[in-house]
């Protein structure tokens, strides 16, 4: 029986629903102690009943004592931070000229200064204990960028960046560094997004793959200790053209993006 994650302690970012609750419920069902840590603090509350090895920390990750609360519970709590799995995060659609400054920063600061803080919270104790593993989830946009989302893009080309050198930097400590780039998953993310007009959703495919997949595939990366991770078969396809043939995707978004 693996036991790879029988009582190590997980914090899980927007944690209350999508890939954040699926990847909480699958540690907890590996044995893990999972800290729950999102704004919305009665979906968390809901979730963090249904199983004893949950603990619930309302967090706002813009929020530095949050943040720094957040661990310190869970330190208090369980002694130590084994994982941190960097979920929270919201998406933004709108061209260049008609974003709204504020909303850019907005975003910025949850999906780029976010991770930053949460992994400046817990890399001093990584290190006293000596191993531990940050994961990142980016998305296959951290690889493409796609029109009307550049500043979403932008965002999780930064976590990608982040990753990278965070990997070299921390070499030699025991801790990992992983990135999860999933695809087009199905999850309140594109009913949640900032967005000026338009259909929640674009593009011929209107349900993407479960979050639950994606869950499965962070603990797979923990257990494996990759260094990356792209999901769906669209978006490895698209990694690969993208570094061999990018004009072949530049082509391919503006045609769809002039038939919409």
């Amino acid at each position: 029986m693996d036991n790879t994650f029988q009582d190590k302690v997980v914090i899980v970012t927007g944690a209350s629903t999508g890939i954040g609750r699926e990847t909480a419920l699958a540690f907890a069902a590996a044995g893990a102690k999972v800290v729950l840590a999102a704004r919305h603090e009665a979906q968390l509350r809901e979730l963090a009943a249904t199983n004893p090895l949950f603990l619930a920390v309302p967090t706002d990750v813009t929020s530095d004592d949050d943040v720094h609360r957040l661990v310190e519970t869970t330190v208090a709590k369980f002694g130590r931070v084994d994982i941190l799995v960097n979920n929270a995060g919201f998406g933004m659609r709108a061209e260049l000229e008609k974003t709204q400054f504020e909303d850019a920063k907005r975003l910025m600061d949850v999906n780029v200064l976010g991770v930053i803080r949460c992994a400046q919270a817990v890399l001093p104790l990584m290190k006293k204990q000596g191993s531990g593993q940050i994961v990142n989830v980016g998305s296959v946009l951290s690889v493409i960028a796609t029109p009307g989302n550049s500043v979403y893009s932008a965002s999780k080309f930064a976590v990608r960046a982040l990753s990278d050198a965070w990997r070299i930097e921390l070499r030699g400590t025991g801790i990992d560094v992983i990135l999860i780039m999933p695809g087009y998953t199905d999850t309140p993310f594109f009913e949640n997004q900032v967005r000026y007009g338009g259909p929640v959703r674009v593009g011929p495919m209107q349900h993407g793959q479960s979050p639950a997949i994606v869950a499965r595939v962070i603990l797979r990366a923990c257990r494996c200790r990759k260094r990356e991770v792209v999901l769906t078969v669209p978006g490895k396809f698209g990694v690969w053209a993208k570094r061999w043939c990018p004009w072949l995707i530049d082509y391919s978004l503006y045609k769809m993006r002039s038939k919409t």
